[in-house]
């Protein structure tokens, strides 16, 4: 039985010592859009105050810096740092 008057462990701080370098990317680059020190993998972009100008921007620095062009249908299917990196890497697996 959990105890309800213990905070919650923190899910955007919970992170593997050896992150995905995908992951570390997509992160730093939504951290600098939204201006959020810290965001959980799994945490919605949407929910954190991202919109159709959020996304335009995530979408070219992913470009610039990770080398693929995600489609805008990602955003609206899994809108997370980890279903982004997923989508990157997937990309990047076809251009190989």
């Amino acid at each position: 039985m959990t105890d309800l008057f213990s905070p919650a462990p923190d899910a955007a701080l919970e992170r593997p010592e050896q992150e995905d370098p995908v992951i570390t990317q997509v992160r730093e680059i939504w951290q600098e859009i939204l201006r959020i020190d810290d965001i959980g993998l799994e945490e919605d972009l949407y929910d954190l105050g991202g919109h159709s100008l959020t996304i335009t921007q995530i979408i070219a620095r992913t470009r610039r810096r990770l080398g693929v062009e995600v489609s805008l249908d990602v955003f609206f299917d899994n809108p997370t740092i980890a279903g982004l990196a997923e989508e990157v890497t997937r990309l990047r697996g076809e251009l190989a």
